[in-house]
């Protein structure tokens, strides 16, 4: 799989893009900043959207994509999420009052620009030319990570969250075929008040978590990194030994 960054920070700062990691270039992870900082063409690729949760660093760019993919001639995208998720979008978001409903509104090609996929909770699911598994993880709305992949290649994706234990343990079954893990981890080790109190890891509570991987050791990649502190938690995470870790950049694209 290729990854591209779009956004790994959890907050906006010039420079500094929200949540956002295109697969292959048809598959949209969170919504925090595709019409932002991604080209026509680009964004005219994706077919599918999986979104961990209604929080708006993670869906804020979405309703700007839908604008920029009406002239599609193709069919239209489809937003996957569990019915927590997807409810909060319908209703909050482009709900014909903020913005438009887009899966009211056809594109070039008579399609409608979205429609919604609710994804059954820890059940494999298709969706595009992936199988994927949405599963609760524990921040301060449902949430959840995600299990994506094909043949032997797969990736987990924390979605935002604190420790947890599902999502982990779904990713171990997985063995050999689980080739990277992408986690949240937001604040340095010294502000673990303001991490545990908003639901999301530090370096130190992050390492607790690699262990439940077992003897498995995938690549590492770490994004939702707050901006203020981007200094401090690079320090703290040099503490973790034994993975190899990679912390994400914006524009960057990594190979799986």
């Amino acid at each position: 799989m290729i990854i591209k960054t779009l956004g790994c920070h959890g907050g906006q700062l010039p420079g500094r893009n929200l949540t956002g990691f295109l697969v292959n270039g048809e598959m949209l992870i969170d919504g925090g900043t595709v019409a932002m900082n991604s080209g026509l063409s680009e964004q005219r690729r994706i077919r599918n959207i999986l979104v961990s949760h209604a929080h708006l660093d993670h869906t804020n760019a979405i309703p700007f994509f839908a604008v920029n993919i009406v002239s599609n001639k193709t069919e239209g995208v489809s937003i996957a999420g569990s019915a927590y998720t997807l409810d909060a979008i319908k209703n909050h978001l482009m709900n014909d009052i903020i913005w438009p409903d887009f899966t009211k509104i056809k594109n070039f090609g008579g399609k409608y620009v979205f429609s919604y996929k609710q994804l059954k909770l820890n059940k494999w699911e298709k969706v595009g030319a992936y199988r994927v598994m949405a599963v609760p993880v524990n921040h301060t709305i449902q949430c959840t990570g995600f299990l994506i992949g094909k043949g032997n290649s797969y990736i987990m994706y924390s979605g935002d969250t604190k420790e947890t234990e599902a999502i982990w343990a779904e990713a171990k079954k997985l063995g050999k075929k689980l080739k990277a893990v992408f986690v949240d981890v937001a604040f340095p080790d010294r502000a673990g008040f303001l991490a545990e109190s908003s639901c999301h890891l530090t370096p130190a509570s992050f390492a607790g978590q690699l262990h439940k991987l077992g003897g498995l050791k995938p690549k590492v990649f770490v994004y939702h990194l707050k901006p203020e502190y981007l200094k401090e938690i690079r320090a703290d995470m040099k503490k973790i030994k034994g993975y190899k870790i990679t912390i994400m950049e914006d524009g960057k694209t990594y190979k799986i």
